[in-house]
C-alpha cells in the first residue's frame, strides 16, 4: 500500500505533519502530492499544524537580501532550522540585477516589493521561489505605500494588493489577482501613517494619527470589504512627542504593538486578544526600563516577541553608524546586543531592516 491508497483526509493529516522542505523536495516525483500542495483546505490545515508546534521562523529582510535569524540569534531556540543560510536574494529576468527589498511588505509567506528601475511590482515567494511581475497604473516611486491581502479569509485565497501612491491628495488603488486589473478606490483617512503595514487574516494594519483629533489609533483596511476603519490604541491617545511606534505579528494570530516614550525611554508592548470588524482589545506583554542603559529606538524599528521567554527581539540601524545593523534581545530582566547579527552592509545605508514571523509556503 502507498500512501494515497489511504483515504484522502488520513492522507491530508499525514502530510500536514510533515516539514515543509521535506515536501518541497518530494513535490516534483508525484503529481497527486503537487496537486495535493495546491489544494487550499490543505494549505490551511498545513500552516494551522506548523503554527501550534513553532513551526515557524524569524526572517529579516534588509536592502537586497532576506536573512534566517536562527542562523544568528541562538538564544530563541526555535525548533525548525534556518531556512535561508547565507541570505536570499530576488534577481530581476530582466535586468539581471538585485530586487531593492528595502520596502518589502510581507503577506502570508510572499513579499510585496516596488521595483522603480521597472516600474513594476513583484509578488514573491521566498520559498517555492515562485514570483508574479504586475505592472501599475501609474508611475512607481520610492514613497508608495503599499499592502498585499486576501478576501477570503478561511482559504485564505482572492489576494489583491492594495496602493497608497499619492500621499497628499490621498489617493488609492487596488490590484485584483483574479482579473488581472486595476481600480480606484474612493477612500480616503485624513491624517498619517506612523508605523509600516503588517498584514494578520488577510487584512492590513498601521499604526496612524487622525489629523482634526490629533490623537493615534489603528488604521485596518479589511481586503474583503475594501473599507478603512480606526481601532483603539492602548496608550494615551494624545500626540506624543518623540515616540517610537511599531506593529508586529505574533505566531499569525495576533497584533503586537510597542510604544517607546521619549521623555522616560520607557516600553510598552501588547499583544491583541480580540480583534473584530470595529473593535479590537489589548493585554499588555511586557514593560521595559532603560534607566540602566538608556536607548531610544528609532522610528524605523522592527521587532519580534518571543512569548514563552517573554522577550523583544529588536532590529534597528545604528543611529550613528548607519551601515552597521544591530539586533537587540529586551525583557523586563535583561537587555543585551545580540554578538551574532551586527553587521555591516554600505549598500543598505539608507534602508532599515525588517524582522518578521514566517511560515513557508510552496504556492
Amino acid at each position: 500500500m502507498i500512501i494515497f491508497d489511504l483515504p484522502q483526509e488520513l492522507i491530508e493529516e499525514i502530510l500536514s505533519m510533515v516539514p515543509m522542505i521535506s515536501l518541497k523536495r518530494l513535490r516534483s516525483e508525484c503529481k497527486q502530492l503537487k496537486d495535493l500542495l495546491k489544494d487550499p483546505r490543505f494549505i490551511k490545515k498545513q500552516i494551522a499544524y506548523a503554527r501550534s508546534n513553532r513551526q515557524y521562523h524569524v526572517l529579516v529582510v534588509v536592502k537586497f537580501k532576506v536573512y534566517s535569524m536562527c542562523s544568528y540569534i541562538n538564544e530563541i531556540n526555535m525548533t525548525a532550522p534556518p531556512l535561508f543560510k547565507r541570505g536570499l536574494n530576488l534577481i530581476d529576468p530582466c535586468l539581471n540585477s538585485e530586487v531593492d527589498l528595502g520596502q518589502a511588505f510581507h503577506c502570508d509567506g510572499m513579499l510585496l516589493c516596488a521595483s522603480t528601475k521597472r516600474n513594476m511590482f513583484v509578488v514573491w515567494n521566498m520559498f517555492s521561489g515562485q514570483t508574479r511581475w504586475i505592472k501599475p497604473q501609474d508611475h512607481c516611486h520610492r514613497d508608495d505605500v503599499y499592502a498585499v491581502g486576501y478576501k477570503d479569509k478561511e482559504l485564505c485565497s482572492g489576494y489583491k494588493i492594495l496602493r497608497f501612491w499619492d500621499r497628499q491628495n490621498q489617493e488609492f488603488e487596488i490590484y485584483e489577482f483574479t482579473t488581472k486589473s486595476w481600480r480606484n478606490l474612493d477612500v480616503s483617512p485624513k491624517g498619517n501613517l506612523q508605523s509600516r503595514g503588517v498584514s494578520l487574516k488577510g487584512d492590513v494594519y498601521w499604526l496612524f494619527k487622525r489629523t482634526k483629533r490629533n490623537k493615534y489609533s489603528l488604521l485596518s483596511f479589511d481586503f474583503s470589504t475594501e473599507t478603512l476603519q480606526y481601532l483603539y490604541v492602548p496608550f494615551e491617545m494624545r500626540v506624543c512627542i518623540h515616540a517610537t511606534m511599531a506593529l508586529s505579528v505574533v505566531r499569525e494570530k495576533h497584533l503586537s504593538l510597542l510604544h517607546q516614550r521619549g521623555s522616560t525611554q520607557k516600553m510598552e508592548i501588547w499583544i491583541s486578544s480580540e480583534i473584530e470588524t470595529t473593535y479590537v482589545s489589548w493585554n499588555k506583554f511586557l514593560t521595559v526600563d532603560f534607566t540602566p542603559h538608556p536607548h531610544m529606538f528609532s522610528c524605523h524599528m522592527s521587532f519580534f516577541i518571543d512569548e514563552e521567554k517573554k522577550v523583544a527581539v529588536c532590529c534597528e540601524k545604528e543611529q550613528e553608524n548607519r551601515i552597521l545593523n544591530k539586533v537587540y534581545i529586551v525583557g523586563e530582566d535583561e537587555y543585551k546586543v545580540s554578538p551574532g547579527f551586527e553587521f555591516n552592509d554600505s549598500r543598505s545605508i539608507y534602508c532599515s531592516p525588517t524582522m518578521f514571523g514566517y511560515v513557508p509556503r510552496l504556492v
